[in-house]
């Protein structure tokens, strides 16, 4: 259930970093902490990179280097491909969000959290759609994420309030 509090948040702050074009490139449960309230900060910001229009103005910044913690890169940017861009964090959020539902970090073929877990088998489609492997097929807002586990879990402020016990 806190996992369930815990995502959207997650995307909120993921939304906001990249409206300001920032894409962080390192989403890992050490970079997701929760300050004593329950509110969710992402932290390291260390790898992140401004989301560029031109493949020139990546390569100056960036020098084609694959940067991040391997489990949880989307394939594009395990390639090193110069295409990166915020949906590379979508993908890195799916594997968090997996790995908070099941306890395990989805490797090779790995089965849905609902068959590992008893959750809801609608979050099976949040998590593997934000786990594509082509970019074109994720969510392609961190807000639509946000949405549908709010929608699917019948969260509002006053739920998660209830969950970590805390006025936010």
């Amino acid at each position: 259930e806190q996992a369930l509090a815990i995502v959207p948040q997650i995307c909120e702050a993921l939304q906001f970093a990249h409206d300001e074009r920032i894409v962080h490139r390192d989403i890992k449960p050490e970079n997701i902490l929760l300050d004593k309230h329950g509110r969710v900060k992402i932290a390291d910001f260390g790898l992140a990179k401004l989301a560029t229009t031109s493949p020139e103005e990546y390569t100056l910044t960036q020098a084609h280097q694959v940067m991040g913690t391997p489990r949880y890169m989307a394939p594009e940017q395990m390639e090193g491909s110069h295409t990166v861009d915020h949906r590379a964090d979508i993908y890195s959020l799916g594997v968090v969000f997996y790995e908070m539902l099941t306890g395990q970090v989805p490797a090779g073929h790995f089965d849905p959290p609902s068959k590992k877990v008893q959750v809801d088998v609608r979050l099976d489609e949040v998590v593997l759609r934000a786990m594509a492997h082509e970019p074109e097929r994720r969510y392609q807002q961190a807000s639509e994420v946000k949405t549908q586990v709010e929608t699917i879990c019948g969260l509002s402020p006053e739920a998660t309030q209830r969950i970590f016990g805390t006025e936010f």
